[in-house]
């Protein structure tokens, strides 16, 4: 869409709405990686917010003319179905259920944590051997 005429011309516009557009999902992966329920909602609030920014931008092209009113009602439906996904994840981990899943995640990492530990350090001495064997297949001079 951005890149057909009149929007292709319209810089600024054009950048606001593919920067709404582009930080939703930014938004959420960003919230998805601290690990956490309320920031990862946190984040999920931000990314609502981006998409109804799309919205109004959609709206402010029908204004314009850049696209038809039934284009914009088509590019519509896709913001209102993330709406609902976005809005549906925010109550999930909002709920009782998602600090419950959160904290056995977290109470598996603590537990696996010294296994991790374990291994981690048999491979360090397994590298560290390896890198301490002379390699049979050098001559004298170190060149195969």
């Amino acid at each position: 869409m951005c890149e057909q005429k009149p929007i292709a011309r319209d810089f600024g516009r054009r950048k606001q709405i593919e920067e709404s557009s582009s930080r939703t999902t930014a938004h959420i992966a960003e919230g998805f990686g601290r690990f956490y329920p309320a920031d990862f909602a946190r984040f999920c609030v931000i990314a609502r917010s981006s998409l109804m920014e799309s919205q109004n931008h959609l709206i402010d092209f029908v204004h314009k003319k850049y696209i038809t009113e039934d284009r914009r009602q088509e590019l519509n439906q896709l913001v209102v179905t993330a709406l609902e996904e976005v809005t549906g994840l925010i109550e999930y981990l909002q709920s009782p259920e998602a600090l419950r899943n959160a904290r056995r995640a977290r109470e598996r990492r603590v537990v696996s944590r010294a296994e991790r530990q374990e291994q981690r350090t048999a491979r360090t001495k397994k590298n560290k051997n390896q890198n301490d064997e002379p390699n049979v297949n050098l001559n004298p001079n170190g060149e195969r």
